[in-house]
């Protein structure tokens, strides 16, 4: 397997995996990972090495996380004090923001010109980063991976209060102003209007070209419920139908995996079974639409 190159770019650190065979037209794909494992630029290079995809693989660090983190405590304040004004949209925005500049110093770096394939795989919190930049950039993404991924703010903002509730108790001592339920300013109403991907479907069908999209979910997912990455599938699906283009989206559902995807963790012999083969399918995916 080709080795890592540890690079910073336009202010972000990756790490790049090289292609096999290297022309100009070699595609490039962009990961980002999550808040939870994978959690950083080597995890998910670990988790995604996708050996046998002809491509230039950049694993991206998230604003906070990876090799710019700011430490677990200041992570936990950010998240009890304002869990979307200051953690959530600040590193989804952040990173999307950061990206078409990315593209573009990888692009020279890696000696690749303008037309080249652009692939984007997002986990979880990176897949909010990859749903907003398909509702919102212009950059030509060809096929995208969206795996552990849910349908809006208002579905992170829950899962953030199950969190909060199971241990709150514990974590209203740390933090004496913390209240069991989120309460939404104008400022976070604002977000989750702009971070509501049904809603914003019709943008993301809109886009040239027609981005292939594979949603990657686990029945036993903790985090992010499959009946609401299923909601998404379903709305983007009768517009893909519109456009007769249905075999452009795809959603695939795994009956052992939670929401980590780590093969070094104590996970069952059935979840590190879906976890290989989710390598496959999303190797599988970018292959066939890159």
């Amino acid at each position: 397997m080709p080795s890592l190159e540890t690079l910073k770019v336009a202010g972000v650190p990756l790490l790049l995996r090289p292609p096999a065979n290297r022309d100009r037209h070699t595609p490039l794909i962009l990961f980002w990972h999550g808040f939870g494992s994978p959690n950083g630029e080597a995890d998910i290079a670990e988790a995604f090495a996708l050996e046998h995809v002809e491509a230039w693989k950049a694993y991206l660090g998230l604003p906070l996380f990876g090799q710019r983190s700011v430490g677990v405590e200041d992570l936990m304040r950010r998240q009890m004090e304002d869990y979307v004004l200051q953690l959530l949209l600040p590193v989804v925005e952040q990173a999307v923001e950061e990206l078409p500049e990315v593209i573009e110093a990888l692009r020279s770096h890696c000696d690749l010109d303008r037309n080249s394939p652009l692939g984007l795989f997002g986990f979880s919190a990176g897949g909010l980063a990859a749903l907003l930049t398909l509702a919102e950039s212009h950059l030509p993404i060809q096929s995208v991976v969206l795996t552990g991924v849910t349908k809006d703010l208002s579905a992170a903002v829950a899962t953030y209060e199950r969190f909060t509730q199971s241990s709150y108790e514990m974590l209203s001592e740390q933090y004496p102003g913390l209240k069991p339920e989120y309460e939404w300013s104008e400022e976070s109403e604002t977000a989750r209007n702009r971070l509501d991907f049904v809603a914003h479907s019709k943008e993301i069908v809109q886009r040239d070209p027609l981005p292939a999209i594979l949603f990657v979910h686990g029945v036993q997912d903790e985090a992010f419920n499959l009946d609401d990455v299923e909601a998404l599938h379903d709305a983007l699906k009768i517009q893909y139908q519109q456009l007769s283009h249905p075999e452009r989206l795809s959603l695939r559902v795994f009956q052992h995996l939670r929401h980590a995807i780590d093969l070094t963790s104590n996970s069952s012999p059935e979840q590190q079974a879906d976890i290989v083969e989710i390598e496959r399918v999303v190797a599988d995916w970018f292959k066939q639409y890159l």
